[in-house]
């Protein structure tokens, strides 16, 4: 077995010693840093067309999926953030219905209009970028950003003071980067 292991060293060593196969490697990895590069002047350059750049970036490069992805495939990425943001935000709900029974009327409507985001607008939002129809994720992502806002004003609908400020202006911030992401596909 060790014989056989000192050859393939050996043989390793002989080919990559050769001028040719350094060139070849050399010629590889240029490729690679320029492919790599590439991707993230994509993902820079689509975040400088949002309203936060950074909130952008944030998003995109947490999905390791970014590096490799064409504009669908990001707006695609910001869709799935919408949808954990509304994931996380029904989470929320559910703890604020046990601990704030007050509260229940305006919870009752946010969690009804955080359905509406998880299970219709990012959907049809994800269907229609699939299908090369950007124009209605634009709209699915205007609508999850307008939920959070009849969320946020439920609570003083019902003479309280919202616990989920924070959370609702998360998911309208999300929501508008990624419709700025959608809107450039029909630019």
């Amino acid at each position: 077995m060790e014989s056989r292991n000192t050859n393939f060293l050996q043989f390793l060593k002989m080919k990559i010693s050769s001028p040719l196969t350094i060139l070849f490697l050399l010629f590889l990895l240029q490729q690679t840093l320029l492919s790599a590069m590439a991707d993230i002047q994509l993902i820079k350059n689509t975040c400088k067309g949002t309203p936060s750049s950074s909130l952008c970036l944030k998003i995109l490069l947490a999905d390791p999926k970014s590096q490799n992805a064409d504009l669908t495939g990001l707006a695609l990425i910001g869709v799935d953030a919408v949808n954990n943001k509304g994931l996380e935000i029904l989470k929320q709900i559910v703890a604020l219905k046990e601990s704030r029974p007050e509260l229940g009327p305006a919870l009752d409507h946010c969690a009804e209009v955080y359905h509406a985001v998880v299970d219709a607008d990012v959907p049809s939002s994800r269907d229609a970028l699939r299908s090369g129809m950007a124009m209605f994720a634009e709209h699915g992502m205007v609508d999850s950003a307008v939920e959070a806002q009849g969320c946020e004003g439920s609570f003083g609908e019902h003479g309280n003071t919202s616990p989920m400020t924070g959370s609702n202006n998360a998911m309208i911030d999300v929501a508008n980067v990624v419709r700025a992401i959608v809107h450039i596909l029909l630019q």
